[in-house]
């Protein structure tokens, strides 16, 4: 529950080609569910000029996704990681991809299963292509799953929830991601983790705790009219009224402890409509990136999309290498730039973040770069992983410190006058260590040399990159 809204989106289809090809746009995530290779618990889409417009007009950089028109998903996703056991889904490209150029250019090979020509990727995905320019992909490349993806035997009972949300007409999203969480909490821990949270007031944790328990599942809904109306819902199998006062706080809280912070949801709109709960208001890029990079499969579209370029296939073996070079740089760079841009709300979050973000470079495809280029991409990521275990040391000492701190707060020894049995008479006095003070300030240190550290790693890796920059464009002669 703790990691819900805390990450990303992608997508996969499970019908045979001819069938998805040539399915109506409003069917493409039912039908996805429909011949799931294995019961999934995740739908998702994203329409990627319309999410690009509302990301331009927000005057935000939009995300470069070039070669890919919509993406859509089928997912089992592991709800304690909020990562996924595997997803599956098509992507719209701009061009028709030949299985044979694609395995070439990905380092990979073209497999035949189930009377289908696919791709196996080093990248650990699957791809099979469709018609109409529509990609499916795959990940894990695990086979049997495949196998079953290609020729449905499974027959699945989704709820109505998920039955609902793959339903969703696409031609007002821009972004859906929504997630089926029956019977995935229990109470009892549930309301151990949630004492303490100063945002229940004087809410008992057990009872908050039996109406979270009964989420049936949640949405997020951007529209194409502007990031100003994201639409979140969390629905139950009983009313969520009592939530409605503290819903927004809790939260924001349960989000900022799990490392993921949305400050943005402290503006949201609330209410309550039957057994719905529902947000309303602003979604920042930081949050909305959080959400599409949960998955794999919209990168895994992107490095098909570069691979299958048309101008590709007019290259020399020799201009390929200095294309692939720079087009590995660039994205290096890219994820550079929405690491320096993201305004994290806390610590824990800064970490994750930039954990992400470094898995996302080594993901990058390498075949055919520069063995400096990648080590380049190498080096960025060590520093970004670097840089997030300091960030964790360092709250792990804050914690520790603010624990002794608690055992030693209170008032030492007394003030007054001391009457002897003389008659005469003295003055004592003590002083009264305030252990929440001492946390605070701890706390503002902590989160003082994590920004302070991140600025450093920043510089080294602006440094590294200026220097890859003249390397690579003066070996190349062009220009980096």
């Amino acid at each position: 529950m703790n990691r819900l809204l805390s990450h990303g989106l992608s997508l996969l289809a499970a019908v045979t080609f001819t069938t998805v090809a040539a399915a109506d746009d409003d069917e493409k995530i039912a039908l996805l569910l429909k011949k799931s290779p294995a019961p999934a618990n995740t739908v998702g889409y994203v329409n990627v000029p319309a999410l690009n417009q509302l990301l331009s007009a927000a005057g935000v950089a939009k995300r470069a996704a070039q070669g890919i028109e919509d993406y859509w998903l089928i997912a089992d996703l592991d709800l304690s990681k909020m990562s996924p056991r595997w997803e599956a889904g098509y992507a719209t490209l701009k061009q028709t991809v030949q299985p044979d150029q694609l395995a070439d250019s990905l380092g990979g090979y073209v497999d035949e299963v189930e009377g289908e020509k696919v791709v196996w990727s080093p990248n650990q995905t699957y791809f099979l292509a469709g018609k109409e320019n529509r990609l499916g992909m795959l990940r894990p490349a695990d086979r049997t799953l495949l196998s079953g993806w290609l020729t449905p035997s499974v027959s699945v009972n989704y709820s109505d929830f998920l039955t609902r949300m793959a339903g969703q007409p696409e031609s007002y999203l821009s972004a859906m991601l929504a997630i089926e969480t029956k019977n995935a909490f229990s109470p009892v821990p549930l309301s151990k983790h949630l004492e303490g949270l100063k945002s229940l007031k004087s809410n008992p944790p057990e009872n908050v705790a039996k109406t979270l328990a009964s989420m049936e599942g949640f949405s997020i809904i951007v529209g194409r009219k502007s990031l100003n109306e994201c639409i979140v819902k969390f629905e139950f199998s009983k009313s969520p009224a009592g939530l409605k006062l503290i819903a927004k706080e809790m939260l924001a809280e349960i989000l900022d402890n799990a490392g993921t912070s949305a400050a943005e949801i402290l503006t949201w709109d609330v209410k309550v409509e039957g057994n719905v709960l529902q947000f309303q208001g602003p979604i920042t890029e930081s949050t909305l990136s959080g959400v599409l990079s949960m998955f794999s499969l919209e990168r895994q579209a992107r490095r098909a999309a570069a691979a299958t370029d048309p101008a590709a296939k007019s290259r020399s073996k020799e201009e390929q290498a200095v294309y692939r070079t720079k087009y590995y740089f660039d994205q290096v760079n890219e994820i550079i730039e929405q690491t320096r841009n993201h305004k994290s709300q806390s610590t824990g979050h800064l970490a994750k973040w930039h954990d992400q973000r470094a898995r996302q470079i080594e993901e990058l495809g390498t075949l055919n770069v520069d063995p400096e280029m990648v080590q380049y991409g190498t080096d960025v990521a060590q520093l970004l992983r670097g840089n997030a275990l300091t960030v964790r040391q360092g709250n792990i000492a804050v914690g520790k410190q603010n624990a002794r701190d608690s055992l030693n707060g209170g008032y030492y020894g007394s003030a007054g006058y001391s009457y002897g049995w003389n008659g005469g008479y003295g003055y004592r006095e003590g002083y009264y260590y305030n252990s929440l003070n001492a946390a605070n300030v701890n706390n503002a240190q902590a989160r003082g040399n994590a920004y302070a550290n991140w600025t450093s790693t920043l510089s080294t890796i602006d440094k590294m990159t200026a220097d890859t920059r003249r390397k690579m464009t003066d070996k190349y002669q062009v220009q980096f």
